[in-house]
């Protein structure tokens, strides 16, 4: 490693720069040299990068070297608070390895900080630039979470996290509640400004405006005792968290949430940042297997079905 290193100044000068925040390791078993970035618990507060990778070679090794350089995320505010936006990669991997079906750049508002392994968690959905209307403002798109999320749904995870909201003597939770589904009608709002005449046009007045007001997952924003969907409030969570700046907010992100990642952190065992494997699904140059990890929830697997279906018939269609 050192011969490697002593050939190439510059790859030191970077690894001295960003050692700091950056974990420097050499497999040589496999001859390569890399470093990534490796989230913290904590690290939702701390500024993102975009993972870049430069490529070297060597007359040591026959294969290439790949070291890892960490550039600054493009953001985006909405309704005072500051988001990520996707990068093509991005957009790519949760369509294709996530969400699996399409998605137009225009649909999708922003991202979550990345996971472990520097892949989107949740994402933003605009209300109106898709083919139907979505007041889910935010979609939870990790399979890792997705899928412990599902497996607590299906054992009453909603009615543990509901009764967990209604005990609340101090009514912090309620008004935690209360902020997070008024920052979901001020982002709504603001994203659906040009498209408001369209909306109305399809909706009726009344109806738009309801949908304008909505809460978390659709709900009505003054419905502060009933948590709807486990998977809409962590997605709100993780998109908003670590990228507020609205400092009238005195406690960001969405607090049910919050306490639902803890729950699955703290007391089910799961590393909400990733574990070991998970990365087989997400990771577009991985050529997946079929003993890799992965996880589609039963809903997309029924529409990745229909979707054969109908291409198949289309298939037959264009052969006769």
């Amino acid at each position: 490693m050192m011969s490697l290193i002593s050939k190439k100044p510059l790859v030191v000068t970077l690894l001295l720069l960003l050692l700091p925040q950056y974990c420097l390791t050499f497999n040589s078993s496999v001859k390569k040299l890399s470093f990534r970035c490796i989230p913290s618990e904590t690290s939702r507060l701390k500024p993102i990068y975009n993972d870049v990778s430069i490529s070297t070679s060597s007359s040591h090794f026959d294969d290439v070297h790949d070291v890892t350089i960490a550039m600054p995320r493009e953001t985006t505010t909405i309704a005072n608070q500051t988001f990520l936006l996707p990068t093509e990669q991005d957009l790519q991997t949760i369509q294709e390895r996530q969400v699996f079906h399409k998605l137009e750049p225009s649909q999708v508002t922003c991202v979550s900080s990345p996971c472990r392994h520097g892949f989107p968690q949740a994402f933003g959905f605009h209300p109106t630039k898709g083919p139907k209307l979505v007041s889910g403002l935010f979609r939870l798109s990790c399979p890792l979470l997705v899928q412990q999320i599902d497996e607590w749904e299906s054992q009453s995870g909603v009615r543990e996290m509901t009764d967990w909201l209604r005990d609340d003597c101090s009514g912090d939770k309620r008004r935690g509640y209360e902020r997070a589904n008024e920052m979901q009608k001020q982002i709504r709002t603001e994203l659906v400004a040009d498209d408001y005449d369209k909306l109305v046009s399809r909706m009726g007045e009344y109806n738009a405006d309801k949908f304008l007001e909505s809460g978390v997952a659709g709900i009505p924003s003054s419905q502060t005792y009933n948590v709807k969907c486990i998977h809409a409030h962590a997605a709100d969570h993780l998109c908003r968290s670590s990228q507020s700046n609205n400092t009238n907010t005195s406690i960001e992100g969405n607090i049910i949430g919050e306490h639902a990642l803890n729950i699955l952190q703290n007391q089910k065992g799961v590393p909400t940042l990733g574990n070991d494997v998970c990365w087989q699904q997400c990771s577009l140059r991985h050529e997946q297997l079929s003993s890799d990890w992965s996880y589609v929830p039963k809903k997309n697997r029924q529409g990745l079905r229909s979707t054969r279906q109908r291409r198949k018939e289309r298939r037959e269609e264009e052969e006769e």
